[in-house]
């Protein structure tokens, strides 16, 4: 290879690895003379040699300058890309759109998952609900003025079933006829319909509260009972997903919180042979040895979706009312009326520690270990460190509702809070928990208190807040009769979707901000089954 070819070569090593042990190990040397900084022509007095330097340097040419001394930052993935590009950056600039035809949204929603090519929505009457798969692709304008594309998802009586009733009550265009699939269940009394329904990643969903004590694995399409799983003596009373869906936590009225271990569609797991017994004298009425097709289907079966129960935790002595999980973290975070938050390792399932709050109706964890309580009855957000720590306490006043559903942002950074008219809690009065440990729980509340800001919160509406300092840095006011009951994001946080108890169903975006995410989707990488994993 010619040193000018080289030299060329040399335009990508123009960083760290131009000079010294780097450059050697890298195959990156060159002729001493190419080198910035190593020959002034002007210091040379022989003319004869001034101009072969000059034709060499000519020929040859030279080494780029060096702009690097340490190795230069990668280039951030799509991902990261897009965490720049999200709602939380820019709140002002959201716009709704409402979707047409509220009758076919299978509205009002007790929760949603939005992924990049379909929504899932499942409606209030947990665990006995009904089921739609709606079609729909984000930050893409439709030509009509709206960012994205949506169509209905299929209505039970599209089925093979539906053919016939379709002879003797006509067409289903009515809202009244369009119906989406229901589970079949039994479901137990006085339990928030919210809390025991959550969807994996799958878009399959798992809901709670059923009277035989179990959680149970319901298909999108059809609402058919995949699985049951049984590990309660009481009825799950609240139940969380984990972030990538890989974990279950669900919580009884037995004071237990139970750890689930959730499986993808169509994991197969291998058994290992069992042992022989010892040989035996064989009998005429013994019976004949196992088949290899028969041993073949022992060696190999399909394992269970939901596996466990993993680890079963206590220290609750009431009902246990919410839950989260955190793989990063190796947490479990769980709270109830009468033992405040607790919380277990997520590998050993031992007892961590207890978060001495007087109430705490809502639990969430963020992916940068912190801990949001929500209070009922005194209106109060506040935050902790995974060791306890308190480090920011919010009051909502004046504030005649109650919160119905949170959801925290991909960063950790945020959270979404919906707002509604009327409480979804039961209240009590705990002051037995404060009196149980006087010192240890009252110290808290005190720096609690001290630290506590009010904020003006109107209802319903859909508060942005910072989960450093519980700040609501920005609100979306609905209208009357337009309570929250739903909230989801998707995987990118750039279209955040409502569902309403008026059956709204609508999409809050900036269309600015989708056309942002197209280009950056096209600059670095993207394909029609979403975004490109680095």
């Amino acid at each position: 290879m010619s040193m000018h070819c080289r030299l060329i070569m040399d335009t990508s090593f123009c960083r760290y690895k131009q000079r010294g042990k780097d450059a050697v190990m890298a195959n990156n040397v060159f002729f001493y003379i190419t080198y910035e900084g190593t020959v002034d022509i002007d210091k040379i007095a022989d003319p004869v040699q001034r101009r072969a330097m000059q034709d060499q340097i000519a020929y040859f040419g030279q080494t780029p300058s060096q702009l690097l001394t340490v190795p230069h930052m990668k280039r951030k993935s799509l991902r990261d890309v897009l965490q720049l590009q999200t709602i939380f950056r820019n709140p002002s600039e959201l716009k709704s759109y409402v979707l047409p035809n509220p009758e076919r949204c299978n509205v009002p929603a007790s929760t949603m998952l939005v992924s990049n090519d379909s929504i899932v929505v499942v409606d209030i009457n947990v665990p006995a609900a009904h089921v739609a798969l709606h079609q729909w692709q984000p930050n893409t304008p439709d030509g009509q003025g709206t960012p994205f594309l949506f169509h209905h998802g299929r209505n039970a009586a599209s089925s093979t079933g539906g053919a016939f009733m379709r002879m003797f009550k006509g067409s289903t265009s009515s809202g009244e006829d369009y119906e989406f699939p229901r589970a079949i269940a039994f479901a137990a009394s006085a339990i928030r319909s919210s809390a025991i329904v959550a969807v994996t990643c799958d878009k399959d969903i798992i809901t709670g509260g059923h009277a035989d004590c179990s959680v149970k694995l319901i298909s999108p399409d059809g609402a058919r009972t995949i699985e049951s799983a049984s590990g309660h003596l009481a009825p799950v009373t609240c139940l969380a997903l984990s972030p990538d869906s890989n974990y279950l936590v669900t919580g009884s009225r037995d004071t237990t919180v139970i750890l689930w271990r959730i499986h993808q569609a169509g994991f197969i797991h291998k058994k290992n042979p069992p042992e022989p017994p010892p040989a035996t004298p064989r009998t005429p009425h013994s019976p004949l040895p196992t088949s290899p097709s028969s041993m073949s289907i022992l060696l190999e079966t399909r394992k269970c979706r939901i596996e466990g129960p993993m680890h079963v935790l206590r220290g609750h002595l009431g009902e246990v009312i919410s839950c989260a999980v955190g793989p990063d973290l190796g947490l479990v975070v769980s709270s109830s009326n009468m033992s405040g938050v607790v919380l277990h390792s997520l590998r050993t399932g031992r007892l961590i520690r207890k978060i001495h709050v007087a109430e705490a109706h809502a639990v969430s964890l963020s992916s940068q270990g912190i801990i949001l309580v929500w209070s009922e009855s005194k209106k109060r957000l506040s935050s902790f460190t995974v060791n306890g720590v308190p480090i920011a306490t919010s009051v909502l006043s004046p504030f005649s509702g109650g919160v119905s559903c949170i959801e925290i942002s991909m960063d950790g950074h945020f959270a979404l809070i919906g707002t509604c008219s009327s409480s979804n809690y039961k209240c009590e009065d705990n002051t037995e928990v404060a009196d149980r440990e006087p010192n240890k729980s009252s110290r808290k509340v005190d720096i609690s208190e001290q630290t506590e800001i009010r904020q003006s919160v109107n209802v319903p509406s859909i508060c942005f807040v910072d989960l450093h300092k519980l700040k609501v840095f920005h609100t979306l006011e609905l209208g009357k009769g337009q309570d929250i009951t739903a909230i989801a994001l998707n995987e990118e946080n750039t279209n955040l979707l409502v569902s309403t108890a008026d059956k709204g169903l609508m999409v809050f975006t900036d269309p600015a901000l989708s056309l942002k995410v197209v280009d950056q989707m096209l600059r670095l990488g993207w394909e029609g089954d979403g975004l490109l994993q680095s």
